[in-house]
């Protein structure tokens, strides 16, 4: 695989895994795949500024890709899986700190499960925030 294919597979994997937009998509409202098409249509245009030849090659296939097969539906299905997950994660959290907490576990153990419990609640809240 040469460079400017591993550049491109890599702003794609990058692109796809982020639900996080830039700053120009969020203050325009956009969701889905306009936001992701308004992100990567931002970087080029920077990376265009910059004569950044690689990276605009890549961008331009990231958009490409995007163009040809962001689906919303899909995006706010792969959300909901993540957020189910995150949910069950919680809860099963919470489940193993009641039963140490009620079998009376080392205070050292419990506030470790605190401590999971809490970053797992940051993590679901985090996600239920985002838009897919």
């Amino acid at each position: 695989m040469n460079r400017l294919s591993k550049t491109a597979l890599t702003l794609l994997v990058a692109l796809a895994a982020s639900a996080s937009t830039t700053a120009s998509a969020a203050d325009t409202q956009l969701a889905g795949c306009a936001a992701k098409r308004e992100s990567i249509r931002s970087e080029l245009r920077q990376a265009q500024e910059q004569g950044l030849s690689d990276k605009v090659a890549g961008l331009t296939r990231a958009l490409d890709e995007v163009n040809a097969h962001c689906r919303d539906n899909v995006l706010a299905e792969r959300h909901n899986k993540k957020v189910l997950k995150a949910q069950a994660k919680v809860n099963q959290t919470e489940r193993s700190l009641r039963l140490a907490q009620e079998a009376n576990k080392q205070p050292k153990k419990i506030a470790k499960l605190e401590g999971k419990l809490e970053k797992a609640r940051a993590e679901l809240a985090a996600l239920q925030a985002q838009q897919p």
